[in-house]
């Protein structure tokens, strides 16, 4: 890939040097080194196109950018090339880099919780027994952009591709399906995120499946074995279904729940170690395990990928310390609140257990519903104390009186009021749940409860 690559794909204009070359695709100019194509794209906050030269002065060497802007003319070596909606030229570029790979096998992953951490085990599997030869999304790179960003990283020696597909509105799905073309597709669940954009879960299970677009007979699904929507979702789907969650069956022995050490599970009468805490991780493990099963990953490979995988920051994250804190805060939807809650009881504590739990967005029409669910969720749990954090948590703290809880609880709007509160109730030996969607930030609450004293 190169400049002129990109000006004839796109029909873009070409200004400097046709032959800078490319490797891979970056939206951030900040990230930006030697080799890379800079794409600047206007978002929510501020606008790519305004970081044309910093991308240059980090290391881009190609940028694509809007030609209706004002643009720098590139430093000597490098290239610019003008297009008139940018995310529309990645997109395209995207497309061919692809159908450049006619023989790589891509696993597209989606679901409403747990595609990251799924994507994550899988790809310890697969690097185990095919090393440099496996494309894996950077982080949750999972979006029109992401997806299109990471397919740029494409590039001879790769086999196989392990590609989180997310989407948040309708559509977004089949746009996804048509760039990556994933041969193995794997659905972790259907719940209630992003539900709020979509209308509800019936429109969500409608989206997701939009991931079989163009799938073949040499296709193969991976969903749930006990899943409510598994018929909605395989209607009409031509190719071969693969099940996960099924203990006795595919090499699935049993398991030991070790609480906040994860798991001691036993695989075809082999003992295996698996770091990652909550009953819900233990699905993503096996999600992952059938869809490497279906490339022909061998048991040595599942093997060491299993225990070499660890917590990701922000999801299932046990921070030992003079307060034990589970830190589940990338999201929430009373599924995913569900699932922490039951690993917050399985960890065990000499002190108090508090629930901090931040707010559960993008519920759209079914949110107050949804948020009384989750406050007899919490309820049910009865921690010794709930600290909430946001305006839109009244339905959630109502619904915790109403099914009997009389523990401690506040409502907090402001984080540093919280961080106070929580400052002078904490004490060592308690064991704190951070909950909350992402707009929440939870994680801000870490140094202060880091600063509780062992004495």
């Amino acid at each position: 890939m190169n400049a002129a690559w990109v000006a004839n794909l796109t029909g873009g204009c070409l200004t400097g040097n046709p032959d800078a070359e490319i490797f891979r695709g970056r939206a951030d100019s900040r990230l930006c080194r030697p080799g890379d194509l800079y794409v600047a794209l206007k978002g929510e906050r501020t606008d790519g196109n305004l970081f044309v030269l910093p991308a240059w002065e980090s290391g881009a060497d190609v940028v694509l950018a809007d030609e209706q802007k004002t643009l720098p003319v590139p430093p000597a070596g490098k290239a610019l090339v003008s297009v008139p909606d940018p995310l529309e030229a990645l997109q395209k570029l995207a497309r061919q880099r692809r159908l450049d790979f006619p023989e790589l096998q891509v696993i597209g992953i989606t679901g409403s919780n747990g595609k990251t951490t799924t994507k994550e085990i899988l790809a310890a599997i697969l690097v185990n027994w095919k090393k440099d030869s496996v494309l894996v999304t950077e982080g949750n790179y999972n979006s029109d952009i992401g997806l299109a960003l990471t397919l740029l990283n494409l590039r001879p020696g790769h086999e196989i591709a392990v590609l989180e597909m997310g989407m948040n509105r309708i559509d977004e799905m089949e746009l996804l399906a048509d760039l990556a073309k994933p041969r193995i597709a794997v659905i972790t669940n259907v719940g209630s995120a992003h539900v709020g954009m979509l209308g509800s879960r019936e429109s969500v299970a409608e989206e997701k499946r939009k991931i079989f677009i163009g799938s073949g007979k040499d296709s193969v699904a991976v969903i749930a074995k006990d899943s409510e929507w598994s018929s909605f979702l395989l209607e009409g789907y031509p190719g071969k279904v693969r099940f996960f969650g099924e203990w006795g069956k595919n090499g699935w022995n049993s398991y030991e729940n070790l609480g906040a050490d994860g798991f001691l599970l036993v695989r075809n009468g082999i003992e295996v170690i698996f770091r990652i805490p909550g009953e819900h991780n233990l699905l993503n493990a096996m999600a992952a395990v059938e869809a490497a099963s279906v490339l022909g990953a061998p048991e040595s490979s599942i093997v060491k990928g299993l225990e070499a995988i660890k917590p990701l920051p922000g999801r299932s994250e046990v921070i030992n310390g003079a307060v034990k804190v589970i830190q589940d805060s990338y999201n929430a939807n009373p599924e995913s609140l569900n699932a922490a809650l039951k690993l917050f009881s399985s960890v065990k504590t000499t002190g108090r257990r508090v629930l901090v739990l931040g707010e559960l967005l993008e519920l759209g029409n079914e949110t107050n519903d949804l948020l009384r669910l989750a406050g007899r969720a919490a309820a049910e749990e009865n921690p010794d104390s709930i600290f909430l954090f946001g305006k839109s948590l009244g339905n959630l703290k109502d619904a915790a009186v109403d099914a009997g809880y009389k523990g401690l609880m506040k409502q907090y709007v402001d984080i540093k009021e919280l961080q106070n509160a929580l400052s002078e109730y904490l004490r060592a030996g308690d064991l704190v749940l951070l909950k909350g969607s992402r707009g929440s930030a939870l994680e801000r609450l870490n140094k202060t409860i880091g600063e509780v004293s062992s004495g």
